[in-house]
């Protein structure tokens, strides 16, 4: 009965089954006054307008979210209103659907509440073309999808002053979620060989964009929270800020993990430090299912007693075979990081404290800036440079090239062409091929469910009552398996326009052909319309990757030559940290790119793994920042500056220009010797190993930027060919 009790409770907490209620509760009280009345059309026309404002919904705090219900409505009526009146007009209803679809993606520019808004605007607009031949007048649709989504706004008003940190919440889990896979998979490194390094690393590198990204999203969100935060919000904010530490240790590499078996000779010690690390993947795993159910919180002690066990490990194997001074003072660093990451997780359930109340501050000054940041992102996407500016002009034609098709071949009902089409299109060709398949296997798995519906044409009540069903278990799967959305989504629609009329029975063949003809639309826009492949962006993310590298580790050198820390120093970490999820994103992008566009694949694989390594050893040495003292040694400055160097002569070379001083490959794999006296300090000696460890792993990365040079150069005119098109 326990055991029954929470997996209920932590199916209710569920992100996905508690939005998935939240839009239950809607159509639920539309559906009873409906069936009463004998408002069929009116209801449907309503849900309609629910299931369009659920899906435009941003996240924001109480304010905002009316803010946001009111734009939400703005474009709603603008969209229904406009289809409505230009829909007898052919020339002009393609005018308007090509500019207001280029609208309303650029509107997206202003951020992400924007985008979210432009997209249901674009989706009620289609809605409303379904509809359109069969509406009684001009205002039927406007009213009653504007009323169904300005219904749905009031729920969600409710909801969210009933739960105002529940977003915040679920979000914060799946920081912790993201956090443990990959604790989970840096434990395989203890041992591994040396080709199962590459491997690894880039599942590591791919692993971080899911945890940078949640980061990222809970930033934001506590932002857009701060005006009023209650004793609740500060205990997420103190609990965000354990996760962004809990990042930063678990990510450092304090070892070239390549040697461990060579230099490691105890397979127990490397199996505890395995096991250790499997176990806090586990604890952090084990933190988020409490945060999303608002539960205590506590450390297991068998966490804590393993980790003394492992240090009582290291020390006996080091007394039995005595391991070189390198060698144990990393694995004693590194045993002392994971038992901090415990010492953060045993303060998980505390009250905030007064350094996060000064982040909190900082959120307030960045919020005023919000508006002015927006406009001059809005402005900065209008040159055809811009995925987004290209994304509104192909996602232009493709509608209207779709209309085109209904109105050359007088296509009866054909807008489930549009439909297709705007959920397959998406601003990549990966994105796009990925929705192709879904929504292919997805709408003829619900075509083929819908069939009992048509054959034995239940009452209207039912129908209406099915259909809510569907919407639910729509937006239960939507955000984790489309595929299986779509399926709910398809037998919502059927249902919905058979209930208006638009069906009949032999309609299942042509709303298949209408969704193969507009994933072939989608996919042909988005291979053909300027199409930006993932081997033209790669050079420049790996440039920037290098440069924010070489930020961040200059933000710690400062702060280890001086008790003073670089007041940006969390910025350059997290734009570090950024620029390598974005590099491994575009990496995994490339994979289904067609054959013919993969280019330098090797070269970029050795690349992106190197970058992510150097980027482990760089946190590593953020670490020591702690101490703010001056442990940097003349010729450690000194060497500093050479690697410095060298990553700017990489930046230069990914850039592919040349450089007119090109530095020896030679000088960077070793650190030059000390004073005899600088390595009495472990700590001291923990440091140099560790410069040492990045200047190998800066060599490796401008030799290989100098092999990628000359390509970036040959491909050049095909890029250029490629901006003028």
């Amino acid at each position: 009965m326990l055991a029954f009790s929470r997996f209920l409770q932590r199916f209710i907490t569920d992100t996905h089954v508690f939005f998935a209620l939240k839009v239950s509760c809607a159509l639920a009280v539309i559906l009873l006054p409906g069936l009463y009345f004998g408002m069929i059309h009116e209801t449907v026309a309503m849900s309609l307008g629910i299931v369009a404002g659920a899906i435009a919904e941003p996240d924001d705090s109480l304010s905002g979210r009316i803010k946001s219900l009111l734009l939400t409505l703005t474009c709603f009526w603008i969209a229904t209103l406009s289809v409505q009146l230009l829909f007898p007009y052919p020339w002009l209803f393609a005018a308007g659907l090509f500019s207001s679809t280029w609208f309303f993606i650029m509107l997206g520019g202003l951020g992400k509440r924007y985008s979210s808004i432009s997209f249901g605007s674009l989706l009620v607009a289609v809605y409303s073309m379904m509809g359109a031949a069969q509406a009684p007048t001009i205002w039927f649709q406007p009213v009653w999808l504007c009323t169904g989504a300005l219904w749905y706004g009031f729920i969600s008003l409710c909801w969210l002053r009933a739960t105002p940190n529940k977003p915040l919440r679920e979000q914060l889990a799946q920081t912790c979620f993201s956090l443990a896979r990959y604790c989970t998979q840096k434990a395989w490194l203890f041992p591994s060989s040396a080709d199962e390094q590459p491997s690894i690393h880039q599942k590591l590198a791919i692993l971080n964009v899911d945890c940078m990204a949640s980061i990222n999203l809970c930033q934001e969100m506590i932002a857009r929270r701060t005006e009023h935060p209650d004793q609740e919000l500060q205990q997420l904010i103190a609990l965000q800020a354990i996760n962004e530490q809990i990042h930063e240790r678990i990510t450092s590499s304090h070892y070239l993990y390549n040697r461990l078996k060579e230099d490691v000779h105890s397979n127990r010690l490397l199996d505890g430090f395995r096991e250790q690390l499997r176990q806090l993947g586990s604890a952090v795993q084990q933190l988020g299912y409490a945060t999303l159910m608002n539960n205590r919180y506590e450390v297991s002690p068998g966490l804590l007693w393993g980790m003394q066990a492992l240090g009582d490990q290291l020390q006996f194997s080091h007394e039995k075979t005595p391991f070189s001074a390198s060698t144990v003072n990393a694995l004693r660093f590194l045993q002392k990081n994971l038992q901090e990451i415990v010492t953060l997780l045993d303060h998980a359930d505390e009250t905030i404290n007064a350094s996060v109340q000064l982040q909190n501050k900082s959120h307030k000054t960045n919020v005023k800036s919000d508006a002015i940041s927006a406009v001059q992102q809005f402005w900065s996407h209008l040159s055809f440079k811009s995925p987004l500016f290209r994304h509104a002009c192909r996602m232009s034609l493709c509608l209207v090239t779709g209309y085109g098709l209904l109105a050359l071949f007088d296509i009866k009902q054909g807008f489930w062409v549009l439909l297709t089409c705007l959920f397959v299109c998406q601003s990549s060709y990966t994105a796009t091929r990925r929705r192709l398949f879904q929504r292919i296997a997805g709408t003829c798995s619900g075509l083929l469910l819908s069939l009992p519906l048509l054959w034995f044409s239940p009452t209207p009540g039912i129908q209406l009552i099915l259909m809510a069903i569907a919407a639910i278990l729509f937006f239960a799967q939507l955000r984790s398996n489309y595929s299986l959305a779509v399926i709910f989504i398809t037998l919502y629609a059927m249902t919905a326009f058979g209930l208006l009329g638009v069906e009949e029975k032999s309609i299942i063949l042509p709303r298949f052909v209408d969704t193969l003809l507009g994933s072939i639309l989608s996919f042909g826009a988005v291979t053909l319309l300027w199409p930006e492949w993932q081997f033209q962006r790669i050079p420049e993310l790996l440039a920037k990757a290098t440069q924010c590298n070489s930020e961040y580790m200059k933000a710690i050198v400062s702060a280890l030559q001086t008790s003073n820390q670089d007041s940006s120093f969390n910025q350059k970490r997290i734009a570090a940290h950024h620029a390598d999820s974005a590099l491994a994103q575009a990496w995994v992008n490339m994979q289904t790119d067609p054959k013919q566009q993969r280019r330098y694949t090797k070269l970029c694989a050795a690349l992106i793994y190197r970058n992510h390594s150097l980027l482990s050893y760089v946190s590593a040495l953020g670490v020591h920042q702690e101490l703010h003292g001056s442990l940097f040694e003349p010729q450690l400055i000194r060497y500093a500056e050479f690697l410095f160097q060298a990553l700017e002569e990489s930046v230069t070379a990914l850039s592919g220009k040349n450089n007119d001083a090109p530095i020896e490959l030679s000088s960077l794999s070793s650190l030059p010797s000390s004073d005899g006296e600088a390595c009495t300090d472990q700590r001291a000696g923990l440091i140099q190993q560790e410069m040492n460890l990045i200047g190998i792993m800066t060599g490796e990365i401008l030799k290989l930027s100098r092999l990628l040079r000359p390509l970036i150069q040959s491909h050049g005119s095909d890029q250029s060919r490629f901006w003028s098109r």
